[in-house]
């Protein structure tokens, strides 16, 4: 399958072109242990993948204009507002749960049952 190799003044095996399967690939770079470095790829149309570093005036590193940072920043605050929203009305409905309240307490505690507070034995009369 391997038609051609090309090889440096060391001998290092620097590229090969591959057979009718690989003529997809535009071709294959291998470290001297004859491992694929860097395997460049063809389009469909036969032209190779290019970044018009010109028009976008990219220079590798990723950056976003105003509008972007504004809609990130404005995202991000928004679903921590939401999620802050959720958080402190669980803690509002549950706050019994979390203090560690009993639900069947309230019986035993209700205001004006008792001549004393929570002692079941000195429940009030009637009047």
């Amino acid at each position: 399958m391997l038609e051609k190799t090309k090889f440096n003044e060391h001998g290092t095996s620097l590229a090969r072109a591959e057979g009718e399967y690989f003529k997809s690939f535009e071709f294959q770079t291998v470290s001297s242990f004859n491992l694929p470095r860097i395997i460049a790829f063809q389009v469909a149309s036969a032209k190779r993948t290019a970044f018009d570093r010109a028009t976008l005036k990219s220079d590798g590193v990723f950056r976003s204009s105003p509008r972007g940072w504004f809609t990130f920043g404005h995202a991000s605050f928004a679903l921590l507002f939401f999620f802050g929203h959720i958080w402190h009305g669980a803690r509002t409905l549950f706050r019994d749960v979390f203090a560690g309240i009993d639900p069947d307490l309230d019986a035993q505690v209700e205001f004006g049952a008792f001549q004393k507070l929570g002692d079941p034995t000195t429940k009030r009369q009637g009047v």
